[in-house]
């Protein structure tokens, strides 16, 4: 379909490769959080997380691969107890890689920013993610 003139095109074409790698992002991320209970069920990494070793204190983002098990399974309830913030970083990322396989699929990017990638959006995540980090952090014993 040609956009009327003077208006540019909602969707542009995309290269066979960033194709390819939109569609293996946004299919490799559900796979990725359907594999993260199994993966925590066999001990994870052995890391822990390298803030709280320095500092004795959470990071923002620890319980994150808790909330994501919890969300795979479909519990919102401990989703949300394992790191709020997270949970919302979750969903947005779910967002993503939607986003990613509709223009893999399509094979066109769209022009136009999504909804989600709005500087609002990213600035109430980042804020999400810190009260949630303080709120954890002022209930620590």
């Amino acid at each position: 379909m040609i956009p009327p003139a003077g208006r540019a095109p909602a969707w542009r074409p995309l290269e066979r490769e960033a194709r390819g790698l939109r569609l293996a992002l946004g299919l490799g991320w559900p796979l990725a959080m359907a594999a993260t209970p199994w993966w925590l069920g066999q001990g994870g990494l052995g890391l822990g997380c390298a803030f709280r070793a320095l500092t004795g204190l959470p990071c923002p983002l620890c319980g994150g691969t808790h909330a994501c098990a919890a969300l795979v399974q479909g519990d919102l309830g401990a989703a949300w107890a394992a790191n709020p913030g997270a949970l919302a970083l979750l969903v947005w990322l779910a967002l993503l890689a939607g986003q990613a396989v509709v223009e893999g699929v399509r094979g066109h990017r769209r022009v136009a920013r999504w909804p989600w990638w709005h500087p609002a959006v990213l600035a109430a995540l980042v804020a999400g993610l810190g009260v949630s980090w303080a709120v954890r952090l002022a209930g620590m014993p």
